[in-house]
């Protein structure tokens, strides 16, 4: 089987897709023949022996083929990408499948930002490269439930993580060191409710020594709205925005705190939180990171509903059980190992590509 994956993205670790397509590529090439293009041009480090460059997007299908071969099956990831759609046509027209991973795109939440400029633009365009698609993968269930465009088939697989070489072994002795890493997105990521649960407990914040650790990049001048936010409402003292951490830096932030938290509204399927599972660190996450079902099964952390009073209540419920924080950790680590290994995740994933294939 041969499978083109297309996208746009950088050599970003500031961005959970353009973090995640390569790490997908990569384990994908251990199964099948596996090639990428990227529609910006930016040659993507980790898998630049892959890529393959594209001098004329009318001739796309034609410069594949003649620089790789014709592909069996080919994967778009995001949607609202305009050099898709020169791309699909020409699919059509040589009879080639393709699918969709949105990676969240197509939420309803996600639609209604710059709603009018997306309305027309998929009433001219992306409807139907949507439709046309032989099926969506999502991410996981919450992503199919929040996909009210009408779309072909859609399916579950999920993004893979490996287990790192360690896991956290010991937790604050006293208060509790919540931590978020992830983009500084106030709606989407839900960092507004985070800080309004904050602000609902601030007495008992700094009675119990609860502290709020946030880490990402300033992207469009969102860390100075997050830091005017929390400014607001007098929780600066409680709750710390910092730079961007990446790989060892990254690992040593999840190992020194002892919650992860995560509000995010609506997500496809949140990396971060597999990350944090895997080094056996409890969460506090809310309905809309489409995790909470799965965690809670196996007892790894406190859903947090979909409000600042449910989250503020999971923080102090995740206080008070600072005795579980070891067996939820453990409970983790056991999630990640039984669903969300790479190796698990890409044999499911190839079994669904060859059924769409056949059809």
């Amino acid at each position: 089987m041969k499978i083109l994956n297309i996208a746009s993205i950088k050599n970003s670790k500031g961005n959970g897709v353009h973090v995640v397509v390569p790490q997908y590529i990569i384990k994908q090439a251990e199964y099948v023949e596996t090639a990428f293009v990227n529609v910006n041009g930016v040659e993507i480090d980790s898998i630049k022996d892959r890529q393959i460059q594209i001098d004329d997007i009318s001739r796309f299908c034609d410069e594949v083929a003649e620089k790789w071969g014709t592909p069996d099956f080919v994967v778009f990831n995001e949607v609202n990408k305009i050099q898709y759609i020169k791309i699909y046509k020409q699919l059509l027209k040589r009879g080639i499948p393709y699918i969709i991973i949105p990676h969240g795109s197509l939420a309803e939440d996600a639609l209604k930002k710059k709603w009018l400029k997306k309305k027309v633009a998929y009433i001219l365009f992306f409807n139907k490269f949507i439709r046309n698609a032989k099926a969506i993968q999502c991410l996981s269930q919450n992503e199919i439930d929040n996909i009210k465009i009408k779309t072909a088939e859609k399916f579950i697989a999920t993004n893979g993580i490996t287990l790192p070489k360690v896991r956290k072994e010991e937790f604050s002795g006293e208060g509790m060191r919540l931590v978020y890493i992830g983009r500084l997105e106030m709606k989407v990521k839900g960092l507004d409710l985070m800080v309004d649960a904050i602000t609902s407990i601030n007495e008992i914040c700094r009675e119990r020594k609860i502290t709020l650790d946030i880490y990402g990049p300033d992207v469009y001048g969102r860390r100075n709205e997050l830091e005017e936010y929390i400014s607001a409402r007098g929780v600066g003292d409680i709750v710390k925005v910092h730079d961007p951490v990446y790989d060892g830096e990254k690992e040593k932030e999840y190992l020194s705190h002892d919650v992860f938290i995560q509000t995010s509204r609506h997500e496809g399927m949140p990396v971060g939180i597999l990350e944090t599972f895997s080094y056996g660190i409890p969460c506090i996450i809310t309905d809309g990171t489409g995790l909470v079902g799965e965690m809670m099964e196996y007892g790894a952390g406190y859903g947090a509903g979909n409000s600042a009073e449910s989250i503020a209540n999971a923080i102090t419920t995740a206080l008070n059980e600072r005795e579980e924080w070891i067996n939820k950790g453990n409970n983790a680590i056991r999630l990640v190992k039984d669903r969300y290994l790479w190796d698990n995740i890409m044999n499911e994933t190839i079994e669904e590509y060859s059924k769409i294939i056949k059809r």
